[in-house]
């Protein structure tokens, strides 16, 4: 019996070292990062990185997470922060002064009315792992923030939250990326 004991644990150690070996080669230091140096090194490979690791770090649940939980509170900022967008665009909508403002105004609200179900099958899709179809969903709120600026009207206060959510789901769209 003892020799087949010490004919078995070589074979663990070899494999045991040889899977530490491949972990640690294979595997992205994010995944052994935690808290504000995992937030950090994902905001860093989006195109907004301060303004991602602000979002992120807002949320609490950041500083647990690993860089699915990330991107999972990511999708749930971008889908916040277009709610938001949607309110101050309806109120713009009740106070605009003259028709062809109010027209530019509905249009927008209209668009981002549509995108609210796009982003919560999105954030649905996202916990089935279906990343690409929740990427497709924030990318389609990216799409209505764009296709609102292009009408041409210059509202200080549409432009401010547009670029906020613009920028917003742009990182997020990056950092989704990372998961396929």
């Amino acid at each position: 019996m003892p020799n087949q004991i010490s004919n078995i644990s070589p074979k663990i150690l070899i494999i045991t070292l040889i899977s530490i070996g491949f972990n640690n080669y294979f595997l992205p230091t994010d995944a052994k990062e935690t808290g504000k140096a995992l937030i950090e090194s994902t905001c860093k490979k989006t195109q907004y990185p301060e303004e991602c690791i602000s979002a992120l770090e807002s949320d609490p649940g950041s500083f647990t997470a690993n860089v699915t939980g990330l991107t999972r509170i990511a999708v749930e900022k971008s889908a916040t922060k277009l709610v938001e967008t949607l309110h101050i665009v309806e109120t713009l909508v009740l106070n605009a002064t003259d028709y062809l403002t109010w027209g530019f105004l509905v249009n927008c609200r209209d668009t981002y009315n549509i995108s609210v179900p796009q982003i919560q099958r999105g954030l649905q899709a996202f916990d089935r792992l279906k990343f690409d179809k929740s990427y497709e969903s924030v990318e389609a709120v990216n799409n209505a923030v764009i296709g609102c600026d292009r009408q041409g009207w210059t509202l200080p206060i549409l432009t401010q939250v547009n670029r906020a959510l613009f920028r917003l789901t742009k990182d997020t769209m990056m950092i989704l990326h990372l998961l396929f």
